[in-house]
């Protein structure tokens, strides 16, 4: 649930182990000075703001900036991604560390309430050197959006949970190393019919967000998208934060302008054929990548299953080589001239060779080349496209170095 327990984020992040390091540093420079009562009280240290403190006894007082700085770091690509201000007076976060050094790798999280009736959000690391900190992470996002739900009218009777696979996914989709493989991996899924309509995809409790947190990332950038100066996430928070339950008919108005989920599925179906072609990583090609663009090797001639006898509407190329003297399929030829080198846009310079084989194949085809000719470049191109499928089966992701990139 968005309000409590410890969920996981199923995320990869450098800058954590970087902090981790920090951490670990802190902690021997302190063993070093060999450190006071383990009991006492060190003074918290603030951000800028005054929204964020952090508490620690004496004998972890080395732990508080690391642990400062990286809540400030997170909070700004948080702020960046969700296009929200975090952090208020209303409801500050309070980071409390423990005096445990016995590898405790959890993160402790509550409300409190003060007797003058303000709240604070607090987030305990019993052990600060083995601490979770991917739980850690989440812990201060769930902590940063609940205070911004405080800050805009919500109350402990109208704030309701947001799912959490929204919140992960977000925090999921915020790692720019996992986009593409995330696409890929939900369009296999989509393209296979495993994944279930509107009503069960878009749900509290959607079972294809949460199992698959590829699923959950594609999802919430949808919502995390600006649309007249106000994103999706930011109604569904002031939504929650004023008493909004979540359903699916609300969740596909924002992304799809209507409650009608017969309406939404039509609209999950053209979003995902679009995030084919998105370049979320200039110059880099996947296996997911090579597999949607061989679906574009295929011709689709008018009347090809009544002219030709096939009980299909499409032919292959090596099909249309052979019939390069019907008139419809040199036109099909030149139609799909475009979309081949279209799908190779943006990656790698292999893709793209094989792309502009195929499109010399297809040019040729259209302007009427003799056999030998066409039978040629297509084998060129079907052996460019073979040596490409095989790196990538072999798990490797080409990359091409982008300038200024």
């Amino acid at each position: 649930m968005f309000f409590q327990g410890e969920t996981v984020a199923a995320v990869r992040c450098g800058r954590l182990l970087l902090a981790a390091c920090a951490l670990v540093s802190a902690c021997a420079a302190q063993a070093q000075q060999g450190g006071p009562r383990t009991g006492a009280p060190a003074t918290p240290v603030y951000s800028k703001d005054g929204t964020v403190a952090v508490y620690a006894p004496l004998s972890k007082a080395g732990y508080r900036m690391p642990v400062l700085s990286f809540v400030c770091e997170r909070r700004e690509e948080l702020q960046r991604a969700f296009k929200l201000k975090l952090g208020t007076p209303s409801c500050p976060l309070e980071i409390a560390i423990g005096s445990r050094s016995d590898g405790d790798t959890r993160v402790l999280t509550a409300r409190l309430r003060d007797s003058a009736g303000g709240v604070r959000e607090r987030i305990e690391l019993p052990d600060p050197e083995t601490a979770d900190l991917a739980r850690f992470r989440r812990a201060i996002c769930v902590a940063l959006l609940r205070g911004w739900m405080v800050e805009a009218g919500g109350t402990e009777e109208t704030m309701r949970d947001l799912p959490s696979w929204l919140i992960d996914g977000a925090l999921r989709y915020m790692d720019r190393e996992t986009r593409q493989s995330d696409v890929d991996r939900t369009l296999l899924l989509w393209s296979r019919a495993c994944l279930p309509p509107a009503s069960d995809l878009l749900a509290f409790q959607s079972l294809a967000a949460t199992r698959e947190p590829a699923v959950a990332a594609v999802l919430a950038s949808w919502f995390l998208e600006k649309r007249q100066s106000v994103s999706g996430f930011e109604t569904v928070l002031r939504g929650a934060a004023n008493g909004t339950n979540w359903t699916p008919e609300a969740a596909g108005t924002l992304i799809a302008g209507t409650n009608d989920l017969f309406e939404v599925d039509a609209c999950v179906d053209r979003r995902l054929l679009a995030e084919g072609h998105v370049v979320s990583k200039p110059g880099l090609t996947t296996a997911g990548v090579v597999r949607r663009f061989r679906s574009h090797l295929l011709l689709y001639p008018p009347f090809f299953d009544k002219t030709l006898g096939q009980n299909r509407t499409w032919c292959s190329f090596q099909e249309a080589a052979v019939r390069s003297g019907d008139p419809d399929v040199r036109r099909s030829a030149a139609s799909q001239l475009s979309r081949v080198q279209m799908a190779a846009f943006g990656r790698d310079g292999m893709l793209l060779a094989v792309s502009e084989a195929y499109a010399a194949f297809l040019k040729a085809l259209a302007g009427g080349a003799p056999q030998g000719e066409l039978s040629r470049l297509l084998m060129d191109a079907e052996g460019m496209r073979r040596e490409l499928e095989g790196k990538t089966a072999r798990g490797a992701v080409l990359q091409r170095t982008v300038e200024g990139g």
